[in-house]
């Protein structure tokens, strides 16, 4: 309450006070976020080694399709980028204007951003699942999810911190953001990827093309390859995690150039479910298409090896999947290892395994 009564005061008295905040913390110029890629790519010992014809009968596939390694995210080391997220102070929070549910945009002490969401009364948004989809990408070899790490985050941080243009929505995340006894939110930190477009790939137009693209018998487009990969990679990876909440208008974004399709906004997810919900079971049955790297790489959900990847660092960190989420997980793999080996025993492994 005492951080509460600075805010408020400083928004009645402190004009001079709100405007060094706003140009220090919220300059709309943006910065370059720089960092260096790995120089090699991860394996997993779990990797099957089975060796599967790919490419269909048109086109050879496209090896420039997955080239930036895992463990990088749109070119810059995971690692550094989660460091930053986790590590670095904040110096000012701005509630992000448009959404059902809380979330901020975060100027960190080093010049970097960050998007934070706190645990909140809206159970459309647990944090902890943002950061379960992330590392469930790693394993998977993937490196579509921002870098997304646990961050308790306390009361007086986001109120003391709280950017002039937010002061309106004070009452608002007063009363749904949850705090716990010590005045900490649970909540999850993601690396702000900058200048996002809708494709609108999600319309019921771009639907109608992309789903072609994924399906026996229709070409692909030279030049949209690469997008059908990355697509059909998401229909995989929303299965897994039981996302309901994509291919639902506005929630499918690419990086600035287009080229990449960002699995965003997963704190939606991972429902218990083994056999997906019905939406995620539609698109999973709808796809024919796959990437042989992805279908491998299935061997490594495993419920020792979520358990590994999601396993708290610290005591002060919140259990981020449970053991029935976990067990769900592996569930729905073994669905979607049934779906590509049904369409393979019908279409060949040539025609199906398309994708690098």
């Amino acid at each position: 309450m005492a951080a509460e009564a600075v805010v408020l005061a400083s928004a009645l008295a402190g004009v001079a006070w709100a405007t060094r905040a706003s140009v220090h913390f919220f300059s709309e110029r943006g910065r370059a976020e720089v960092g260096q890629p790995r120089s090699r790519r991860e394996v997993s010992p779990g990797l099957s080694t089975a060796l599967l014809p790919r490419g269909d009968l048109s086109s050879p596939p496209n090896p420039t399709i997955f080239e930036e390694p895992a463990g990088t995210f749109l070119g810059m080391s995971d690692e550094m980028l989660l460091e930053r997220v986790r590590d670095q102070p904040i110096l000012g929070m701005k509630l992000n204007k448009g959404g059902a549910t809380l979330s901020f945009r975060v100027e960190l002490a080093d010049g970097s951003r960050a998007a934070f969401k706190p645990a909140q009364t809206d159970l459309r948004t647990i944090p902890r699942k943002e950061v379960a989809a992330y590392r469930l990408n790693r394993l998977l070899g993937l490196n579509a999810v921002p870098p997304a790490a646990p961050r308790m985050v306390s009361r007086e941080e986001i109120f003391l911190h709280l950017h002039p243009d937010s002061l309106a929505d004070l009452p608002r995340i007063r009363a749904e953001t949850v705090f716990n006894p010590l005045g900490k939110t649970a909540g999850v930190i993601m690396y702000w990827v900058p200048g996002i477009k809708d494709l609108d790939l999600d319309t019921p137009g771009g639907l109608h093309q992309t789903m072609q693209w994924l399906t026996q018998g229709h070409p692909i487009p030279v030049d949209k390859r690469a997008l059908a990969a990355q697509l059909s990679q998401l229909v995989v990876f929303d299965f897994l995690t039981s996302n309901p909440d994509r291919f639902s208008g506005g929630n499918m974004k690419t990086s600035a150039d287009g080229s990449r399709l960002l699995f965003m906004d997963n704190t939606m997810s991972f429902f218990i479910e083994p056999e997906g919900n019905e939406h995620t079971r539609s698109n999973l049955h709808r796809t024919q298409r796959f990437s042989r790297q992805l279908y491998q790489a299935l061997d490594r959900v495993t419920v020792p090896a979520l358990e590994g990847i999601l396993a708290q660092a610290s005591q002060d960190e919140y259990q981020i999947l449970t053991p029935s989420e976990i067990r769900a997980v592996v569930a729905r793999r073994d669905l979607v290892r049934r779906h590509i080996d049904g369409l393979v025993a019908s279409y060949g492994p040539r025609n199906v395994l398309v994708f690098p």
